[in-house]
């Protein structure tokens, strides 16, 4: 599937800007030979656009009639403007300097998610009941999630991402069903935006 990389819909323009800023697509796209424009079609934009102009004239003062073209010329050229917004964009396959170069508006990229750091004050504490643990650690803005990871020791893998774990939206988190006097390896990690775990040290712990 193509990626739009251009706002398609131009229906917000206010009246006195739908010209100017047709005209600035013409004069942007005539010659542009990064993209395949016939001829005909930008010869039918700068018609609609002379129509919509020449209506627009008239209905300043003009009668509730010549408000009712004008609104209608203003609808035909923007619709045409869409439809070679969205044609454009799929030549481009998301080529965002092809795209900067036809005078339409860029879709704003989104923003990439701040990675956040290294895991601090990572603890695992008793719980209240025996086999409980709590888990938790520093809270920090750039984390999408928290996930507390625990093996028995010694453990198979220092992967962890090969251990139990449990993901939560909340810094600390309660977990049961340890078994009394065995040691586990534990650690955590923030989740960054892009799903890329950041790991903290590990702490070895006897389950009581």
């Amino acid at each position: 599937m193509n990626k739009i990389g251009l706002i398609i819909c131009h229906s917000s323009l206010k009246d006195n800007d739908v010209g100017p800023f047709a005209e600035n697509v013409l004069q942007r796209l005539t010659g542009n030979t990064l993209f395949e424009i016939p001829a005909e079609r930008l010869a039918t934009v700068k018609t609609l656009k002379e129509n919509y102009q020449t209506k627009l004239a008239k209905s300043i003062n003009g009668s509730k009639l010549d408000i009712m073209y004008k609104n209608e010329a203003k609808s035909a050229l923007i619709a045409d403007l869409d439809d070679l917004a969205l044609d454009i964009s799929v030549q481009a396959k998301g080529d965002r300097e092809k795209l900067a170069t036809t005078g339409f508006v860029l879709v704003k990229e989104p923003e990439k998610g701040k990675e956040p750091p290294k895991p601090t004050n990572f603890k695992v504490e008793y719980g209240v009941n025996d086999g409980e643990l709590i888990f938790s650690v520093q809270a920090n803005k750039d984390a999408r999630m928290y996930i507390f990871y625990f093996t028995p020791a010694p453990a198979a893998s220092m992967d962890a991402t090969t251990w139990q774990s449990v993901a939560s939206t909340a810094r600390k988190q309660q977990i049961s069903g340890f078994k009394r006097g065995v040691e586990y390896a534990c650690r955590c990690a923030y989740m960054s935006a892009d799903r890329k775990p950041i790991f903290s040290d590990v702490l070895m712990v006897i389950a009581r």
